[in-house]
């Protein structure tokens, strides 16, 4: 009896393991079918755009000018402080200047 399962065992080893190259190791783990319908679909997405993009212009150009102004209140805080210290200034002021001219577009 040991000798029959052991038969079977390397008949099924000497065909899966070969065939196994050929289809990336799936005739073993029996998800041959899903794979391929997965590969299938993941390809007329891709064909058709993917399924989604990001975010508009008007809104990456509302985000940036968001940003831009937490910037810039940072910014006028820093001067205020530098100023209060009597700090160089002159370098705060004119990256106040940029940001108030981005905001300004």
């Amino acid at each position: 009896m040991k000798l029959n399962k052991a038969l079977k065992v390397s008949l099924g080893i000497l065909i899966c393991f070969p065939l196994s190259f050929f289809v990336g190791n799936e005739v073993i783990a029996n998800h041959l079918t899903e794979t391929f319908e997965y590969e299938l679909n993941n390809e007329n997405l891709l064909a058709c755009g993917g399924g989604g993009g990001g975010a508009s212009p008007a809104a990456k150009a509302a985000k940036k000018a968001k940003q831009a102004k937490a910037k810039l209140s940072f910014k006028k805080r820093a001067l205020s402080k530098a100023a209060a210290a009597g700090q160089d200034t002159s370098k705060l002021e004119a990256e106040i200047a940029e940001l108030e001219a981005l905001l300004a577009k």
